[in-house]
This record gives C-alpha cells, structure tokens and sequence, in this order.
C-alpha cells in the first residue's frame, strides 16, 4: 500500500470489506494498551516495549504479499501461514547482545530482559515452553534456526518505528527488571530453602502478566478495529474510587438497618457485628495477606465484602475479586453482594450457569468476562485458577485483571490438594508482588498446617480472637459414631440410625460421599418416609438442584413441617438452609464441620443441633478411586482416637482450632513428596517444578546438547498449561439431560442454517441442563447417549433422568397420564 509517496505496511486485513490496518498503527495501540493496563510500575515500560515489538515479524515481505493477496482477493485469497512472531524476540535477543560492556550494567539482567519480553512475543498466539520437558529443546535456539530473511525485515520496520524512541523503552524496560529482581530477593532470601518458593516461580509469574497484557492489548485493539470502534479503556482511577465510595455507603447503610431491624432478634447479631467491625477497622492497615477465620454463620460474605470495599477505597485498587469453589454458593452469595452494594451494573458474575436472555446485556456480558474489566467480579475457585495457571489464551488473558485487586477466597480448604502449592506460590505472587490483598476466608484453614516447601507467606489473622467468638456461635455438638457398626454401616444400618433420630428430630440432613450411596440411601428412606425426602447430588443438572433446594427451604419455613435430605457434598459449603440434625457419613474433619453448619444454623433449637459422624462400609459407599477422602478420613480416624483418650486437649470440642490444628497436621503428615505440588506422570514432574525451576527440562537439555543452559526463566508453560486441569478429566464428559424446557432447546439447536449468535444462545440455555459424567459410565450408558446432528452435544435419552434422583443407569419407567 503506497500513501503520499511512502509504503505503508498491513497488519490486519477484513477479507469482507477488503478494510485494512496498518502495521504502525497496530503495534503502537497494542504498545498504549499494554502499558495503560500495566497493572504495577516494574513492568509497565516492558510491557509496552512488548507490545511495540510483538508483531514486528509482520514486516516479512511474505506477510505482506498475504495481506496484498486478500486486498486483492478477499475471501479467495489462499490462506497460508506466515511466521510472525520470530523476528520481534530476535530483535529482542540480537539489541541487548549487541551492547558493549560499557553500555550494559548487568549481562544478567540484559539476559532476563530479553527473556521476559522474548517469550512473551514467541507465545501471544498460544504458550510454548523455553525449555521442552520431554525433548530437552531451547525456545530461543530453535527460533534462531528460523530462515525469516530478518534483515530485509528489519530494515522496513525501523523505516516506520523510530529506533531512538525503542533504545528509550529498552533502557527503561532494563531499570524495570533490576527493580523485580530486587523486590524478588527481598522476598525470597538464600537461607529459606524454597520455604516460600523460587525466585524462577516468581519470574514465571511476572512473565505471565506480561503475556497477559499483550495478549488481551493484541485482541483488545484487533477486535475494536474490525468493529470501528475506539480503542477499549479501562475504568479510571477516579471513576473507580467513586464506585467503591458508593458501594460502600450503600453496604453501610444495609448493615446499619440490619442492626436497627434484627437487634432483639439474635444474640449472634452482636457477634456478627463485632466481626465486621473488625474486618473494616482491618482495611486500614497496608498488610496484604489475610486470613479470615470464622465460625460458620458469623456474617464472613459482607464481613469480607465490608473490608475489600474500604481497603479498595483507601488504596486505589482496581477489582474486587470474589471467589467461591461451588456455584450454589456463588449463585446465591452473588445476590447477596449485588444487594450489598447497592448497584447491580458494577457486578460480573463469571461462571457457567449465567444465562442472559437478551442478546445485547448477554454480548456485553460475554466483552467483560474475557478480561474481567468491571469493578467487581464474583467467580469461582475455576476461574481464579485457569486463569492462574491454564494454557488457554482466554485464561491467561484474564491473569493481570487479579493484579491490584482485593481478592477474597472463600471456603478456601476445598482447593483440591494437587493444587496447594501452586495456589500457595500464586497467593505470595499476588500479596508480595502483584499489588493484590488476598483474603483467605474459611472455618477450617488449611493454611495453618506449614509444608515442606512453597508455603504460603505468613498470614495476619482478621479476627484474632477466634476462640472468644467460636464459643458464641456454638450451636452444635460433633458425636463420634464411627464405631457403631464393625466394619462400617450398610445401607440397612444407616437407615435404622435415621429412624432413631426421627424420633427426636424431624429434620435431618444425611451427607454421603458418593452419588451412588445417596441415590440407595434416598430410595430406602422414600419407601418409608415418602415426599418428606429429598435427594441432591450432581447426578442432577443445576437447573434440578436450584428447584430441590428452593422446595427443601419452603418445606423447613413451615412450622412442624418433617424434612429428610439426602445429599453428597455439594451442600456443606454456603447453602444456606437449617436442619435440626446432621448426619455425616467419614470424611474430613472440615467437611465434617462445614456439615455442622447446616444444623441450627440460627440457634433457634434451644440447646445445640447434634452432627454424627458416622462410617460406611465399603459396599454402601465404594471410595476405591477416591484417594483423597481416604485420605481425609484417616487423618481424621487419628484425630478421634486423640480426642477420646484427652478430651480435655481439643476444649472437649471436635470443631476446636486445635482439633483442626491436628487434623491438618495429620493429613499433610501422610502425603508422598510431590502430592501437593500437583504430580504428572508424562513428563514425570510436578507442575510446580515445570513453572518454577523445571529440573526435568535442563536435564534433558544437558544430556542432548552436552553443555548446560542458564538456569533462569527456562519454564514449561505449554505443558503446564496443557496438563494442568482443576476437575479431573474423568468428570468432564456434559451430557444434555431433558428437564423441563431442556428438549425445546435441543429441537432449536437441531435445526440446520442456525447462525453463530443463535447456535451459542441455544448452548448457553442448555448449560443449566447439563450433568457431568465419567468414562466409564459414559459406556454404561451406551445408546442412552446421543448426538445433535453436528456432534457438538451429547444428549442423554429422557427415560434415563429420574425427576427425583437425576442421571440414572436403568430406564425409568413413566407413567401415562390419559
């Protein structure tokens, strides 16, 4: 393209409309995005030279011909593809070597510069490892074998970037890393150990943020070209502390009617108002590592809230983060957040049952929950880490928007236990580097337990005076059953101890740990008790579920009203419903006490609800593939056997911090090296070794090439973020089940000709309707299971959803109406 005399290069080409974007155009936007989105001063100049540089391969005379091609031809052109992004981490590497010895300060930080920003332009496409684990290969040598015909390159990019302006960013950008080598140090102190991590983790997760903003700046700019819009920004600082100034007038106000309203009500209000005071009165101090240990009950979603709104005000900070590990909590505290802050529009809700009817609010919905760019996002634990750790370039998009926020974790004991050290090692990431408060919120920290090595950073307790407010919101006792039965209880058994305490309470929970024991249990008890039971398990699709807990609630509102609830696990964390009595079949000595917090939940029996911990056995409840409550129930067998012989230790309490103290000491004691560091088998390696000094990959590179590499910054970030999964892959296969107006949606996905847009809002309404299922049942299954006519959803056959138990294995028989 020729422009008064001069050639102007192409970036971007709308094969439609033949409309073009000009190279100088695109680099010096994605460059003003990135540094602009930056969320911390060490890495705003690098970021920007980042994105200056990140497409500068698209100067190749064989890139350029492409785009000439689809000016010329549109839609016709031949695709082809082109390297584009070898020639700017050349540049990167051949700048910073090409410095004498009086120009450079430092060859090592000259090296971790051209590193950082080498990597994150060979990637913005998608992640790739500096060091392969399995092939021992270098990023860098292999990309320096790449035939690009650099110089031609080169010579018509410094005809449109002025070179003095890069040197600039380059001297910059070298001021910057020596600054996060500093800061890292101070941290990460030689006589630790790798207490708290390596210094290549942290490098890794700096390396991250840069290639989050030049991922979400690449598609930011991209995006707003081919629409003719202006180029997104960010909410304002200034805009941003009159939200949070709002938002936490309106909190206050809500809460100051809540002491006004319910004053006579409860004497726990006094306590749950102390809490938040002591939450709010916490916002002032600069610490940004929390805990926030507190008894079930105690008011933690707004206690949390109330701190992250003035902490967010007091120090300027972008976001506030609230993560939860279910969406049953995350649905309902979502609600109560919006409420709380009294301004729905700042509020994104992130996860996968949102379903928005209106294509405009759903498309606007869909633009926010690529990069999270709202005041206020309410996610869960998957989101936070995918984001953290997933190789998804959508994922990894969204890893800066955590970065300068208020983060509050809920229920954080229910990270699975893989992923301990990597969430540790982030959460330090976050509080010491990233500009981040982290509040860690539970009943049951797992973080009081130190590991080996990668540990979380000290913590300052919230609410230090736990022990003078867990007395106060004592409304149950834990009762050890365990021994009952020798061997542990069938079917049968479990059923006659739910008949003796039918006697004396006519709302009993039951809490199984498999889906298979509940649906038995369920099916006996139905015989008995009839419509006074209910079932809930993720047999059900979410849909199921969100009406059986809304007719469980109306059922425990009526005075006298008898209700039996057989549930897995799913119901022991933010679900906000009362039983007089808890029955827990073994588990963890937190899910045991999360449990508790579904019995009396408002003390208004008078005298303390009773939990049971009772132990099934191995035919009622098969838990030969889940090694992890195995696990948990041992370590909780060693805390039993301690409280029955000295009582007196645990305060003759078994939901004491020492009784969880103990628990946690247990449980962490029996675990092989490397469990909690998340282990692979192919590379054999853990996931935290690949992101932090990756020992396997400089091993095979030492063995191929005979020589060793310098051992910075050399991560396996492809592998890593392919192997790494929260929920095991034998429980991601969705299947489409028929509830309600579920089959409507699947006739209108079956028809042919749909559009983009139409086909995703049909997706979208069938996400409620979906269940997750293993392998092996897939297969049991059979022809139960079908397809849309473009393979995209599987669809299970409508005999196999029972309306009370969910997915099952024999067609259920209906009965005709006439």
């Amino acid at each position: 393209m020729e422009e008064a005399g001069k050639k102007k290069y192409i970036a971007h080409v709308n094969p439609d409309t033949r409309e073009i974007q000009f190279l100088s155009e695109h680099l010096n936007n994605v460059a003003l995005l990135c540094k602009e989105n930056c969320p911390f001063p060490e890495l705003e100049k690098t970021s920007e030279l980042t994105g200056k540089v990140h497409d500068i391969g698209k100067y190749r005379k064989d890139f350029q011909d492409y785009m000439e091609d689809i000016v010329e031809n549109g839609d016709v052109a031949a695709k082809r593809s082109v390297d584009h992004t070898t020639a700017g981490g050349r540049y990167v590497l051949r700048y910073l070597q090409g410095k004498t010895k009086a120009e450079s300060k430092s060859k090592f930080i000259d090296m971790l510069m051209a590193k950082l920003i080498s990597i994150a332009v060979y990637s913005h496409h998608g992640l790739l490892d500096v060091v392969s684990p399995m092939e021992g290969e270098a990023l860098q040598e292999v990309r320096d074998k790449k035939e690009i015909d650099y110089e031609n390159t080169m010579q018509r990019c410094l005809e449109e970037i002025s070179e003095w302006q890069l040197e600039k960013l380059f001297l910059e950008s070298e001021q910057e890393v020596q600054k996060i080598v500093g800061r890292i140090g101070t941290v990460i102190t030689k006589d630790q150990k790798l207490r708290y991590g390596s210094k290549n983790y942290y490098l890794g997760m700096y390396e991250r943020v840069l290639q989050s903003l030049l991922i979400d700046s690449d598609w930011s700019d991209t995006a707003s070209n081919a629409k003719k819009e202006p180029l997104p920004h960010r909410i304002s600082a200034e805009a941003t502390a009159k939200i949070w100034k709002e938002c936490s007038e309106n909190l206050e106000e809500k809460l100051a009617g809540f002491r006004r309203a319910k004053e006579a009500q409860s004497s726990l209000n006094r306590y749950r108002q102390e809490i938040s005071d002591q939450c709010k009165e916490a916002a002032e101090s600069e610490c940004s590592l929390y805990r926030l240990t507190v008894p079930t009950g105690a008011g933690k979603t707004l206690s949390s809230l109330r701190f992250a709104l003035d902490h967010a005000k007091k120090y300027g900070k972008r976001h506030i983060i609230y993560v939860a590990p279910y969406n049953s909590i995350l649905e309902q505290n979502a609600e109560v957040i919006r409420e709380a802050v009294g301004n729905a529009g700042v509020v994104l809700e992130h996860h996968c049952n949102v379903v928005i009817e209106d294509e405009k609010e759903n498309a606007d919905h869909q633009r926010l929950t690529e990069n999270w760019d709202s005041p206020i996002i309410v996610t869960t634990a998957v989101q936070l880490l995918n984001a953290l750790f997933s190789g998804n370039k959508r994922d990894v998009r969204r890893m800066y928007a955590l970065c300068d926020s208020v983060l509050i974790v809920d229920e954080v004991q229910a990270i699975p236990l893989r992923c301990t050290e990597l969430f540790s090692l982030a959460m330090n990431f976050l509080s010491a580097f990233g500009k981040t408060t982290v509040v860690l919120c539970s009943a049951t920290q797992p973080s009081l337990v130190p590991l080996q090595q990668n540990c979380l950073l000290p913590c300052r307790e919230m609410i230090p005076n736990l022990e003078e407010y867990s007395k106060y919101f004592e409304r149950t006792r834990i009762i050890d059953r365990t021994n009952l039965v020798k061997g542990g209880m069938a079917i049968g058994d479990l059923k006659e101890f739910v008949d003796e305490q039918y006697e004396k309470y006519k709302r009993i929970l039951i809490i199984v740990n498999t889906r298979s024991c509940a649906a038995k249990l369920y099916k006996v008890l139905k015989e008995e008790y009839g419509k006074s039971v209910w079932h809930l398990s993720t047999w059900m699709c979410a849909e199921h579920r969100k009406d059986v807990l809304g007719k469980i609630r109306e059922k425990l509102d009526e005075q006298g009203c008898p209700v039996i609830c057989v549930s897995t696990q799913l119901v022991e964390a933010g679900v906000d419903f009362s039983f007089d009595c808890v029955i827990r079949s073994m588990a963890g000595l937190d899910s045991v006490i999360q449990a508790a917090g579904r019995c009396n939940r408002h003390k208004m029996l008078g005298m303390p609800g009773l939990v049971y911990i009772v132990r099934m056995n191995q035919e009622a409840e098969s838990l030969t593939y889940l090694k992890e409550i195995k696990d948990a129930q041992n370590a909780l067998e060693q805390v039993l056997c301690e409280y029955e012989r000295r009582p007196e230790v645990f305060g003759y309490r078994l939901d004491s911090q020492e009784a969880i103290r103990r628990y946690y000491a247990f449980y962490y004691q029996k675990k092989v090296q490397g469990e909690t560091a998340y282990p692979c088998k192919e590379p054999t390696a853990t996931l935290t070794d690949l992101l932090s000094d990756n020992q396997i990959g400089l091993w095979q590179y030492e063995q191929i090439n005979h020589r060793k590499i310098v051992p910075v910054l050399n991560q396996a970030f492809r592998t890593t973020g392919e192997k790494f999964q929260v929920i095991p892959e034998d429980q991601k296969i969705e299947v489409v089940v028929e509830y309600k107006d579920a089959g409507y949606w699947l006739e209108q996905l079956d028809q042919f000709y749909l559009s983009q847009a139409e086909t995703k809002q049909i997706l979208r309404q069938l996400q409620k309707y979906t269940v997750g299922i293993s392998e092996s049942q897939r297969k049991r299954l059979g022809n139960a299971i079908s397809q849309t006519h473009d393979k995209s959803v599987l669809i299970l056959a409508q005999s196999y959803y029972d309306d009370r138990l969910g997915v099952v294995e024999e067609p259920v028989k209906k009965t005709l109406i006439m």
